[in-house]
Formats: C-alpha cells, sequence, structure tokens
C-alpha cells in the first residue's frame, strides 16, 4: 500500500469544523492535512447554501473568516436578532469559499480532496493510520493526532467509538435537506406582503430603514412562516408535496436573491439508498415550492428558479459517546463548565423526525461546550469537532449549528497540536492551556468564572 504521507494533525472533513481546525493547527506550527471526500471546501457553508450563522460567532478563526468575507464586500457582518435570539449575518457561499482557499493555503495546510476514508490502523485503543481511497488507489495516512471533523463520526466509528443515533423512542433522525436559490424577486414587495400577514409570519427581520430597491435588502432579511397560506392553497387543491407546514428564507449578496430552506426528506443520512433518494425528492420539493411562492406571494411573479444546493443538507446522524454526555437540561439551562471552550447562545433547532413541525427555542446568553464533550471514552489520540460531539438528541438541535461547530474545531486544534507536540493523549492536555489560547483569540468560554452579564452582551 502507498503511504501518503506521515502528519502531526490530520483532519478528517472539510466542512466548517474542519476548516476551522486545520487552519488553527498550521498556525500552531503542526504538519497537518486536511481529508475530504468532495472536490471543494467549506462543506454546507459553502456547497449547501449555508450562509446564515444560526447564532453568534464566537472570535477565532471563524470570525476571521467572516471579517474576510466582509473585506471583499461579501458578507453582512452585523449582529442582528430574531426572536430566538442574536445571530451573526449572512455571507455569500463563494465569497467565503475563496476566503477559505486564501487561509489554508497562508497556513500551510495540505489538502487533499475527493479522498474518501475507508479504514482505520490501530494499536490496541490508538488511532495510528487511515487508509483513504483516491482517483489514485488505496493509500496509507499516518497521524500523530486526529481530528474527526467528518459530521458523521464516520473516523471515530471506524475506531470503534460507541455512538447514539436519532431520538430514543424510535431511532429517527432529523430530515435531510437543501437550499435552494432564486433570483429576480422584488424583495420589497415580499416583505411588504410578510408585513401585511405578520398574524402567518414566526419571524420577519429587515432593515427598517431600507426603501422600495432590491439593493437595499441585500443579506439582510430572515422570514419564516406562511403555515396559514399553505394549508388554504393545499384546500383550493395545490399539490404542496412537502412534509413540512412552515417557509423560511433569507435574501443573498446578488439584489433580488433569496435562499429558501423549506424542503424535508426523512430518511438515513448514513444509508446509500435514502440519500440517493434524497437528491432526488428534495428537488421535486424545491420545485413545488417555487411554484407555490409564485401563485401565493407577492414579489415572486418573475422570479427564477437559480439552483438547489450541490451539498445535502444531513442535519443529523452519529453522536459519539465521550467522556460527558451534553444534556438537553444543560443546554435550556445555560449551564456552565470548569472545561468549557466555548459559549454557544444558537437556538434549540429541532426538525420533527417524521413529522413536519419545527422548534426554534431560546436560550439566553448561552451555556458552556465541556471539552469532555468531544473526547470519546476510548482512542486517546482522537477529538471530535463539529455536529458529531457527545449530547443528546435534544441539545444536538443547538451544537449541530455553525457558531458550535467552528468552536469545537479551534478547540480540538488546539488540543491535538498540544498533544502531538508533547507525545501525549489529547485527554490529558491541561483544559487551561486550551481556555488561555482560545481567550486570547477572543473567545467567551462559558465558565462558571464569567458574569453572565458579559456573556449576554457578546
Amino acid at each position: 500500500m502507498n503511504l501518503f504521507g506521515s502528519y502531526d494533525v490530520v483532519v478528517i472533513g472539510a466542512g466548517s469544523s474542519g476548516i476551522v481546525a486545520a487552519i488553527r493547527a498550521a498556525r500552531e506550527g503542526a504538519r497537518t492535512l486536511l481529508l475530504e471526500g468532495t472536490g471543494f471546501l467549506g462543506g454546507l457553508i459553502t456547497g449547501g447554501r449555508l450562509t446564515k450563522p444560526t447564532g453568534l460567532i464566537n472570535g477565532g478563526v471563524f470570525q476571521e473568516m467572516i471579517d474576510r468575507c466582509v473585506g471583499y464586500k461579501g458578507a453582512d457582518g452585523r449582529i442582528r436578532e430574531s426572536y430566538w435570539g442574536k445571530y451573526t449575518g449572512t455571507f455569500d457561499a463563494e465569497v467565503m469559499q475563496r476566503v477559505i482557499i486564501e487561509m489554508v493555503e497562508e497556513a500551510d495546510v495540505e489538502v487533499l480532496l475527493r479522498a474518501m476514508v475507508t479504514g482505520v490502523v490501530m494499536d490496541g485503543e490508538k488511532l495510528e493510520g487511515l487508509t483513504i481511497q483516491t482517483k489514485s488507489g488505496t493509500s496509507l495516512v499516518l497521524g500523530k493526532v486526529f481530528i474527526d471533523a467528518s459530521g458523521d463520526g464516520d473516523v471515530a466509528a471506524l475506531a470503534g467509538a460507541e455512538f447514539m443515533l436519532g431520538r430514543k423512542k424510535d431511532g429517527l433522525t432529523q430530515p435531510i435537506t437543501s437550499y435552494f436559490r432564486l433570483l429576480n424577486v422584488d424583495v420589497p414587495a415580499l416583505v411588504a406582503d410578510c408585513r401585511k400577514h405578520s398574524d402567518d409570519m414566526w419571524e420577519l427581520v429587515h432593515p427598517k430603514e431600507a426603501g422600495d430597491r432590491n439593493e437595499d435588502y441585500v443579506m439582510a432579511v430572515l422570514l419564516t412562516g406562511f403555515t396559514r397560506r399553505i394549508e388554504e392553497a393545499r384546500k383550493e387543491g395545490f399539490n404542496w408535496i412537502i412534509p413540512k407546514d412552515h417557509i423560511t428564507m433569507k435574501t443573498g449578496l446578488i439584489p433580488g436573491e433569496i435562499s429558501v430552506n423549506v424542503t424535508r426528506f426523512q430518511g438515513n443520512g448514513l444509508d446509500d439508498r435514502d440519500l440517493s433518494r434524497a437528491e432526488i425528492e428534495i428537488r421535486k420539493q424545491a420545485y413545488c415550492a417555487f411554484d407555490f411562492l409564485q401563485r401565493y406571494v407577492d414579489g415572486f411573479d418573475k422570479a427564477i428558479f437559480l439552483e438547489v444546493a450541490p451539498k445535502l443538507g444531513v442535519r443529523e446522524t452519529r453522536r459519539i459517546l465521550g467522556r460527558y454526555v451534553l444534556t438537553e437540561a444543560d443546554v435550556r439551562g445555560q449551564a456552565r463548565f470548569a472545561d468549557a471552550i466555548g459559549l454557544c447562545n444558537s437556538p434549540v433547532d429541532v426538525h420533527e423526525p417524521g413529522g413536519s413541525r419545527a422548534i426554534m427555542d431560546n436560550v439566553g446568553a448561552g451555556y458552556g461546550i465541556p471539552f469532555r464533550c468531544m473526547l470519546p471514552v476510548r482512542t486517546g489520540n482522537l477529538v471530535m469537532a463539529g455536529r458529531c460531539i457527545s449530547v443528546d438528541e435534544v441539545a444536538y438541535g443547538s451544537t449541530r449549528n455553525v457558531p458550535a461547530c467552528t468552536m469545537t474545531g479551534e478547540a480540538a486544534a488546539y488540543a491535538a497540536t498540544i498533544a502531538a507536540r508533547d507525545g501525549i493523549a489529547v485527554a490529558d492536555v491541561p483544559v487551561a492551556d486550551i481556555q488561555k489560547r482560545l481567550a486570547a483569540r477572543g473567545a467567551i468560554l462559558g465558565t462558571p468564572e464569567e458574569k453572565l452579564e458579559t456573556a449576554a452582551a457578546h
């Protein structure tokens, strides 16, 4: 078997958590490899068109990424507020892709795209290497420390880690989705329509100073609702094939551009047949929603259907069992932890498995994410980052969002680089060392010592 290379830190997955982890690890002096199964960097924040962080960005590499996007006039860096809490404004997916490429190259991260992890090489409970499959064949990657930012916990599962999947009562996971994008929407007319039907809107965020031009609303509108109109349309005979009773939209960088979140496919994100069916069914649902908007909502009569996001939005798969399981009570109770590595204010955002409903519950100033949630029970040189950390099914509704993913990515990188440098297990890295580095980069940690007033003002 061909030896591809040997590294200090190997990061698996180039979504938001993996990108942050790889950049930070390389900046800390580690020889870093970033493996990604697709042909692009950024995961859902680029290919999935997931361009609005659901919550506040908490310093570090991702804040720098947002700031660079603002510099390219491709992001709204302002803090905005919805009924569920504060969030960092929208960015453009392609501008973000440009920024990611710049920062990865500046940090001297080695990137290997279109590389699928197919196996692990273990020495007892220690992960020594990965087998990968590329167009060139099968190769071996060796590493001192590995960061599983795959989203699905693929490497941890291959290494024998225990994991949780779906809700306890039936194993169902949150449904799969994809954004779709429209052009030439009359956004002032859409906003006026939503204000007219305010009793049918869950949220409506828009610049109050905006006028009658699409340019006034670029990257500044977020709205959710239309439940009554969907019900009325169905009574009139409209063939609404989507198992969801509301629509969420946001404006993009192009004047008149709208991204729509409404599609929903119930399936297992680890099953090839389900994923294939999802790709087709979600497109059919997107066309259905487009027809609905053109017929029943002002501003869409001249709209153009541009695309369905090229990367499928898999909301939920494995949650790797760690040394602590963050709970619903922790998240809703604004819990603080001595080993917290970031304060997260993302709402409990749960799309009902097998149903049509969804919740977006405020979590106040936020909760701390314990470092222990990132540590598998075994496998001492593996650390988790992103949506596959150790949480229960409801807490996951918050931690799966971009702010938490990027916080865990940053913390994982600090832990991995210290462990690789000192030749110790990740769990033996002093948490205080990680916290000190995070705080120096502007992060609010979510520890008991921090005042709630400080966190709330963040």
